[in-house]
């Protein structure tokens, strides 16, 4: 009796190994595979004009980075679907919204882990969070929203922020680009709220 339970539970140790190796290895091939339809670029990251974005630290050093603007429906609905993980670390995204809101991000279709700094009225990052991709075998989905309502919100390649030691005493403002030439809007031809807040709120 002894030796055939032992048997027993050797097989059924051989069966559970064998089930997480294949499970494993599903997860790895659908990681790939995800990873080998992602798109360079796309239509909706291309309709994204330029935006330069000047992140000041608390002890007011500043770091500048170029990004993609999303400020409509059809392009912040965009973000980064599908986008391949060499242009998410290369082309953050600057989500700007026509009011305060709470929105929710979801990582649906997005290949690579981003992190996202929520930015308030007066510039100030009220929130970062880590954004993970959803897992085929995941039951739940999470949602990453602000804690205090915001007017944008700039997506980053995962450690971006603890890279250039910006943190919740920074702060974020931003200058909108001409698409052909790269200069500078006129603030008429396209309303910059991040602009606008910095100068309402300079110390």
């Amino acid at each position: 009796m002894v030796q055939g339970s032992s048997l027993k539970s050797s097989l059924s140790l051989t069966l559970l190994l064998a089930v997480l190796l294949i499970t494993v290895s599903f997860m790895a091939a659908c990681a790939n595979a995800k990873q080998s339809v992602c798109e360079i670029t796309n239509p909706a990251l291309k309709a994204m004009p330029p935006v330069q974005v000047t992140l000041t630290r608390g002890d007011g050093t500043t770091y500048s980075l170029q990004a993609k603007l999303a400020d409509n429906n059809a392009t912040r609905a965009a973000g980064f679907q599908r986008v391949c993980e060499s242009t998410i670390k290369k082309t953050p995204i600057l989500f700007v919204f026509q009011r305060e809101v709470v929105p929710s991000f979801h990582m649906n279709n997005v290949v690579a882990p981003i992190d996202i700094a929520f930015i308030k009225k007066d510039s100030k990052i009220d929130v970062i969070h880590g954004m993970q991709p959803y897992s085929v075998v995941s039951l739940k989905k999470p949602l990453y929203s602000s804690n205090q309502p915001i007017i944008a919100a700039l997506e980053t390649y995962r450690g971006f922020y603890s890279d250039h030691n910006i943190d919740l005493d920074s702060k974020v403002s931003w200058v909108v680009l001409d698409q052909q030439s790269g200069e500078r809007l006129n603030p008429s031809e396209h309303p910059n709220p991040g602009e606008h807040s910095n100068q309402n709120n300079d110390d």
